[in-house]
């Protein structure tokens, strides 16, 4: 492994990160989450980067991959809000977090309007500056989808934003610019996360037993 110390990488990798995944989510808190989640998932695979490039690599396919596919990820969340678990407490990874949503200017409101992947494309494009071919490894799309994609969610921002192509770029730019900071000490936070996920898991668990032992006890008291 000569990707270096994992602290050291997510120190580095915090802030630009963070500043995409604002872009992709609109929201403080919800971009730290993205952040964290992206960060644990390259944590347990650590040993197998050969050079931080690669990890670094990894945490956008992560981050795209949790902006596309969030709503499973909220499972837990949903269930301790649902009238399931009303008046439970306790229930390890069933805290709900009620995140505070960060105030919405113009371009924030704009962009979630933009399709998912279009999104996630201008996101990378102009948040992160990074190349057409470093977006198309963290799309899993060739270069030509990632031109489109840019090209219409570039065409779709600036008409909800009643600018050309070339203006709507430099407001993604200043947006990600504006993005929240992250927590001081990093790595202690992606630690934490693992930990909560832990505990998410646990609570799965806690639950599925559960309705197996209840689906037991009806099968044999006949109901």
């Amino acid at each position: 492994m000569t990707a270096g110390p994992f602290e050291e990488f997510v120190a580095a990798e915090s802030t630009p990160s963070l500043r995409v995944a604002y872009l992709l989510t609109g929201d403080g808190r919800a971009a730290g989450d993205l952040v964290q989640e992206a960060l644990i998932a390259v944590h347990r695979r650590w040993d197998q980067f050969v050079d931080r490039a690669e990890a670094t690599a990894a945490v956008r396919r992560e981050l795209v991959a949790a902006h596309l596919g969030r709503r499973w990820s909220r499972v837990g969340a949903a269930l301790a809000d649902s009238r399931l678990l009303a008046g439970t407490t306790g229930l390890p990874g069933f805290a709900s977090p009620h995140p505070v949503p960060v105030p919405s200017d113009e371009t924030t409101a704009a962009l979630a309007h933009v399709l998912p992947r279009q999104r996630a494309a201008l996101a990378l494009r102009y948040g992160a500056d990074l190349p057409e071919a470093a977006v198309a490894d963290a799309l899993d799309a060739p270069v030509a989808d990632v031109r489109a994609l840019v090209a219409d969610g570039l065409g779709r921002l600036g008409e909800l934003l009643e600018v050309d192509g070339a203006a709507a770029a430099v407001q993604v730019r200043d947006l990600a610019g504006r993005a929240p900071a992250g927590p001081g000490d990093v790595h202690g936070w992606v630690l934490d996360g693992e930990r909560s996920q832990r505990r998410h898991r646990a609570g799965l668990l806690a639950l599925a037993v559960f309705f197996v032992l209840v689906a037991l006890l009806v099968l044999f008291t006949g109901g």
